[in-house]
């Protein structure tokens, strides 16, 4: 299966303001998403806004030659839409929506994702089995380039897919169980606050660590758990 990557990103973070580009083991955090997802993609491409501090992320994806395509801050749907017709972006059956905050996103549970489209439009994980910041989304094109934008509120527009499992019957949608050395919902491996930073520079201290090794470090060393426990988010989920 071919899967185009696209990850979102911006540098205007409430709470972590310029947190994809903070260094993270021998790279930034956004180069640790990039290589992670280039393990089950077949392309990788970057979805970043046309805001001015986004500039910075343009520049570096330039220097890593990563294709990066601008579009709205706020309309994050139109943004995908954009990336998708993009003649520098591959035009593949399904594409993945990653977050650029996720950089122990898990090629194991992306493969485990993939193993599981056939007749589907969406296929995720369930939210409350999986350690936030370790997952992936995966979206049929062709049924989200037929969705009438004109149909979809802010919040719609803003979580780009959140019109495909919010309305049960309409779209054809699937949420997996992650592997049980995985479920582990307690913990949180995304970068949303400093918090989270001094955890997973922790942790990128191997800089190859793996998703599956960094959720084992944690079971086995409390302490690493606690450092961001208290941390929470609004999580929009289905």
């Amino acid at each position: 299966m071919r899967l185009l990557s696209i990850i979102q990103v911006r540098m205007s973070s409430s709470r972590l303001p310029g947190k994809a580009l903070l260094p993270l083991g021998n790279a930034t955090a956004l180069d640790q998403v990039i290589r992670r997802t280039a393990q089950f993609s077949s392309q990788v491409v970057v979805c970043t806004s046309v805001h001015g501090s986004d500039d910075a992320i343009e520049a570096h994806c330039d220097a890593q030659d990563v294709v990066c395509v601008r579009g709205s801050l706020d309309d994050v749907f139109d943004r995908y839409r954009k990336t998708l017709l993009d003649p520098r972006v591959e035009r593949t059956e399904w594409f993945a929506r990653v977050t650029a905050d996720c950089p122990l996103v898990s090629p194991r549970l992306a493969e485990h994702l993939m193993g599981a489209t056939e007749g589907m439009d969406y296929v995720a994980v369930q939210y409350d089995k999986t350690p936030l910041g370790l997952a992936i989304e995966l979206i049929r094109r062709e049924t989200y380039m037929a969705i009438d934008a004109d149909t979809l509120d802010d919040s719609e527009l803003e979580h780009t897919t959140l019109c495909l499992y919010e309305k049960p019957g309409q779209y054809r949608c699937v949420r997996l169980a992650p592997p049980a050395d995985l479920q582990h919902p307690e913990f949180r491996l995304t970068l949303d606050y400093e918090e989270d930073y001094k955890l997973l520079t922790t942790l990128f201290e191997d800089n190859d660590i793996s998703a599956t090794q960094a959720v084992e470090r944690m079971r086995q060393e409390p302490a690493l758990a606690a450092i961001n426990a208290h941390c929470s988010q609004k999580v929009v989920r289905g």
